[in-house]
């Protein structure tokens, strides 16, 4: 059992602290322009570690009010938060019932699988 433990530790990556600190920065200002964002999950070549700096941070924000509707002004304020923020953040809008439920969505599946959530700073 001792090989395994190894291997999984390997692929086991964590999410490299200056992007953490960044996705925390974006969800900071999104609850201040009135989102309320429960976590967001860094997926895609960040959590890999086949990432270089230039790398987009693929972002699934997770939020209650996405379950509802997704809003136009909602998924704009993600954007435009992104870009003022740092440019490569890349957000996908999820609501938190349908990351933890829904089984058609391939982004949700592999964020689920390979993501690394990042929880706001209190």
């Amino acid at each position: 059992g001792q090989h395994f433990a190894a291997d999984a530790l390997r692929n086991f990556h964590i999410v490299d602290e200056s992007i953490a600190g960044t996705v925390r920065q974006y969800i900071a200002e999104l609850t201040k322009n009135g989102l309320p964002i429960d976590f967001a999950v860094v997926f895609g070549s960040q959590a890999r570690d086949r990432s270089t700096s230039l790398s987009d941070i693929d972002l699934l924000v997770v939020s209650p009010k996405f379950d509802q509707n997704r809003f136009r002004q909602d998924v704009d304020l993600l954007w435009r938060v992104a870009a003022r923020t740092d440019s490569r953040i890349e957000p996908i809008a999820v609501g938190v019932q349908q990351f933890e439920e829904d089984d058609s969505s391939a982004i949700v599946e592999i964020a689920r699988r390979e993501g690394q959530k990042v929880y706001p700073a209190l």
